[in-house]
């Protein structure tokens, strides 16, 4: 997903848990909108992580994905981490304010959790489909210049014969 939609999730998830605690619900009232939070800015950080390896990528620097260039994705991931950053300190408040620092920790633990539950699944199937996406690319890019080279060959020996 592309940090705008992502930051949107963030965003929605964020709305929710702030107004659930300000109207007085507890924490643990909230965890579902937490986890979604955290699990979108999660996303967030590995979307960053692999603009950074599309951009080193010969077949990726390229074309530009969704019609967008590197760098209009490297804005948009940028803008999003900014916005991510100030929810967290406002969420950091909100949960400190609300429970203590006690509250903020354990809200830091579950993040941690949700982050290495990611990593493990879901980060990683997208890494090996981004490789297979690329290694199609290598495959067809070399049978076309096998293709030319060969019809390079046969139009040669037409053309001068075979002695």
């Amino acid at each position: 997903m592309d940090p705008v939609s992502i930051i949107g999730i963030a965003t929605t998830a964020f709305n929710g848990v702030k107004k659930a605690i300000e109207v007085g619900r507890d924490l643990e009232d909230c965890m579902t909108q937490l986890g979604q939070w955290a699990g979108a800015l999660a996303d967030l950080d590995k979307s960053d992580e692999l603009i950074k390896k599309k951009k080193n990528s010969l077949f990726r620097s390229l074309l530009p994905a969704n019609g967008k260039s590197i760098q209009a994705q490297a804005m948009e991931a940028f803008a999003a981490k900014r916005t991510a950053q100030k929810q967290r300190e406002e969420l950091r408040q909100l949960i400190q304010y609300s429970t203590g620092k006690n509250g903020w920790d354990e809200f830091i633990r579950m993040e941690t959790q949700i982050r290495k539950d990611r990593q493990s699944a879901l980060y990683a199937e997208i890494e090996r489909r981004e490789k297979l996406k690329e290694l199609g690319i290598a495959a067809l890019v070399s049978l076309f210049a096998i293709a030319v080279t060969s019809g390079v060959i046969a139009l040669a020996v037409a053309i001068y014969g075979v002695k």
